[in-house]
């Protein structure tokens, strides 16, 4: 099919006259001129447009009567949390007479991410509390709130210590070095492993994979419901009283789960591919 005059040739040459001519005004223009009609480029966003005014319009408090009881519950909710949420973890009865053990084992996965998702906390609300407390005018009864307020988180900090997103890592990297340093033991030496040894290398790692996953799985799982239970209403009561503050913060049991499907991926996959391999070659 021919192409119309619009979109052979002379449309190109246009476009680019189009764009040269818009250029040569540009750099001949001053430059906050230049820098005005390059920003001016872009579409506007109307949603994104609206919500940066309406949040440029609200008050530091959305409802002052309400943030003094809302921030108590937080504060009560957060120690709440950092001395139930990592308690009597159940496991499954697959563990037999270790079950004492992987409870244990599990609480400290439990805990972990329960005491970073503590500290995420309050770190968010003193710094929250600071920014909010600069807007009120001085000498207004929201600005002595919000002072006593990040006062306070500011003396709390320091005790929430710990958490956060080192243990995945630690613990994949953990399970990662023996099979490693395995196999290049065996890369070194193949001609000295017999098979019987292979097999109970690989079974090793499977157990300990298999483990490791599902101690992490347990433990995510079990942080994440509790932190739930524990701070979801408290702090949801304390965001509708401060206004416009965005999200609460989350805890890290998503990462903790995934690094344990990841696990149970190298479980299923990696290792048993693995010890076939080595397996035929010895």
């Amino acid at each position: 099919m021919a192409q119309s005059p619009a979109e052979g040739p002379h449309a190109l040459i246009d476009e680019l006259t189009r764009q040269l001519d818009t250029t040569r005004r540009l750099l001949t223009s001053g430059p906050d001129d230049i820098a005005e009609r390059a920003l001016a480029g872009f579409e506007p966003e109307a949603g994104a447009e609206a919500r940066i005014a309406a949040s440029l319009a609200a008050p530091p408090l959305a409802d002052p009567a309400a943030f003094p009881a809302a921030h108590r519950l937080a504060v009560r909710a957060l120690e709440v949390l950092d001395r139930e949420a990592a308690r009597d973890v159940p496991v499954s009865r697959r563990y037999w007479r270790f079950r004492p053990l992987a409870s244990l084992a599990a609480g400290f996965v439990a805990g972990y991410i329960t005491r970073g998702y503590a500290r995420a906390v309050a770190h968010r609300l003193a710094v929250l509390y600071a920014r909010r407390e600069a807007q009120c005018l001085p000498g207004t009864p929201e600005r002595a709130s919000l002072a006593r307020a990040r006062s306070e988180m500011d003396r709390l900090l320091p005790g929430f210590a710990g958490g956060g997103a080192g243990v995945p890592a630690l613990v994949a990297g953990g399970a990662v070095v023996p099979l490693l340093a395995s196999l290049g033991q065996y890369l070194g030496a193949i001609d000295v492993l017999a098979r019987p040894v292979i097999a109970a290398l690989f079974g090793s790692l499977f157990l300990l994979f298999l483990l490791l996953s599902s101690l992490l799985l347990t433990g995510a799982r079990f942080a994440h419901r509790r932190a739930a239970l524990v701070m979801r209403q408290p702090l949801a009561a304390l965001w509708a009283a401060i206004g416009d503050a965005g999200d609460p913060p989350e805890d890290d049991a998503r990462l903790f789960a995934a690094v344990a499907i990841l696990l149970t991926g190298a479980v299923w996959l990696v290792i048993p591919a693995a010890a076939v391999t080595l397996y035929l070659l010895a």
